[in-house]
């Protein structure tokens, strides 16, 4: 007897959604918290700037490397198919 729900497929617009959202959220995080280390630094922008680059940067690195681990996902997985026939 099973008391949990069958998780759903992942469908691809919902993670391209949740990615898109992630991304926008996490720069607005780090800008608040350079805003903040500014106002209590006395320096006006330049921790917002950091910050904000910083968080632009890394979001792109976890991308591509998301995007590298799904190809090589997906060519492990055409190989496997192709050796047997497709099936």
């Amino acid at each position: 007897m099973k008391f949990l729900p069958k998780p759903k497929p992942v469908n691809l617009a919902d993670s391209q959604v949740s990615q898109g959202v992630e991304l926008a959220v996490g720069i607005a995080v780090f800008f608040g918290i350079g805003f903040g280390v500014d106002k209590w630094c006395g320096t006006v922008p330049v921790f917002m700037i950091v910050f904000t680059l910083f968080a632009v940067a890394g979001n792109f690195v976890k991308m591509y490397f998301s995007y590298s681990s799904a190809m090589r996902h997906e060519e492990q997985k055409r190989a496997s198919a192709s050796r047997t026939g497709g099936q």
